[in-house]
């Protein structure tokens, strides 16, 4: 079961036209993450006159709708509030990618006064926490509990709450539960995102090289480094967790994609909603016209393309049935649902929002596919770079080249078995 790109709205975000704008703001960081790409090198936290003056090379360069502020922890910095206020004043929405444990309700509350959008938590199985009782839980289920703390803590200040996963070969099966807890607290919750777990294959016959001179990669020099024998069992694709997905819930589907850098048939960016109830009744999911429509409408009357929805649709979904055959197919099955009991027209009802992001993968010949108009993009000497990819300028100087003997390297090819999914296509 695979998305058919026919089907989606090809999002049109660039380089210089992006809904988002990514600002590291520090490196220090309280808990650890399988897979991080960020590594704590000493930097610490970024002088507020840099974060304003990269903020405003954001906007300029991508004519950003919102800024999402990462690192680190974010939520460390002590000029977060400020920051916060200096992008609400600019006219630009504001995200902060939190694992959540440093926030209180009283930050919350002055984040809100300065303007802040929303956080999205990244809160799954993969961290060492110091709210687990062991170094390492085994089911996201486990972890539900923390997660519904943060969400009512969210809910009562009365704040955008969006929460994802890193998806590995041990969480995969779990995908469809953690999405059924999520619209069972839709209250709560206004989306979450899956990123597939990826990092920098170390293996016999691949070898980098920085400014045409090989260098040791190790755990040491890039955090998101895997050897072959830790990552044989990953590969994960986006159109393996859509088709999870869609498997349990058949009234999914993706409306609109970003591809890769590389070869026409990579799914980067998979974006999709469910049209439910709060009974958990699903009636279908808006197409990639209603997304077409939003983009194009937003972006004619505030000059850029729109992320960070602060409003949810309710029942207005509805009114795209005349343009998107696939909202008017929802609607014809609430209609008849509905009609069996006319109680069920109140039950408030949403479009939940799902995002598949599949990382950076390596490629046999050595190259690396991005995602195509990446809109994670950062600041860095003054120039735009991939966020996932910064570790590498920071240590380098450069993103990293790669020889591979193919000889060597094409057991791992076959098996999509590295980090980055080295794989033939």
């Amino acid at each position: 079961m695979k998305p058919d790109k026919q089907n989606l709205y090809r999002l049109p975000w660039s380089m210089n036209d992006n809904a988002i704008g990514w600002l590291e703001v520090t490196d220090i960081c309280n808990i650890h993450c399988q897979g991080c790409y960020r590594q704590i090198l000493g930097e610490g936290h970024k002088p507020l006159k840099q974060l304003k003056e990269e903020v405003m090379f954001l906007k300029k360069w991508r004519n950003c709708d919102g800024i999402s502020l990462a690192g680190g922890e974010p939520i460390l910095h002590p000029k977060i509030v400020e920051l916060i206020a200096f992008i609400t004043n600019l006219g630009m929405k504001s995200m902060i990618l939190s694992n959540g444990y440093a926030l209180n309700e009283a930050l919350l509350w002055k984040l809100k006064k300065a303007g802040l959008t929303g956080v999205s938590f990244h809160i799954d199985s993969t961290q060492i926490r110091p709210e687990f009782k062991k170094e390492k839980i085994t089911s996201e289920l486990d972890v539900n509990e923390l997660r519904l703390k943060l969400g009512r803590r969210m809910r009562k200040v009365g704040l955008y709450a969006h929460f994802g996963i890193t998806v590995t070969k041990d969480n995969f099966k779990e995908i469809p539960d953690f999405l059924k807890w999520s619209i069972d607290n839709m209250d709560l919750i206004n989306g979450i995102t899956l990123i597939i777990f990826r990092g920098l294959p170390l293996a016999d016959g691949i070898d980098y090289y920085s400014k045409g001179k090989k260098v040791e990669v190790n755990k040491e020099s890039l955090g998101y480094t895997m050897s072959y024998e830790e990552s044989k069992e990953e590969g994960i694709m986006a159109q393996d967790v859509y088709a999870k997905i869609k498997e349990y819930y058949p009234d999914y589907d993706a409306a609109t994609y970003l591809g890769g850098s590389v070869n026409h048939d990579t799914y980067k960016w998979l974006i999709g909603n469910i049209i439910v109830n709060s009974k958990g009744k699903t009636f279908g999911a808006y197409g990639k016209k209603t997304v077409e429509w939003i983009q194009t409408v937003y972006h004619l009357f505030k000059g850029s393309y729109m992320v960070y929805a602060k409003k949810r649709i309710g029942k207005k979904i509805f009114l795209m049935s005349f343009l998107d055959k696939s909202v008017r197919k929802a609607f014809i099955k609430f209609m008849k649902y509905a009609l069996l009991n006319p109680v069920r027209f109140f039950y408030p009802l949403n479009s939940f929002g799902i995002g598949i992001v599949q990382a950076p993968d390596m490629l046999p010949d050595g190259r690396v596919e991005m995602c195509d108009d990446c809109p994670d993009m950062c600041v860095y000497e003054g120039k735009l770079v991939n966020s996932c990819r910064l570790d590498e300028y920071r240590k380098y100087g450069e993103l990293l080249t790669t020889k591979i003997d193919y000889e060597k390297s094409k057991e791992m090819a076959k098996k999509r078995a590295t980090p980055f999914a080295l794989h033939d296509n």
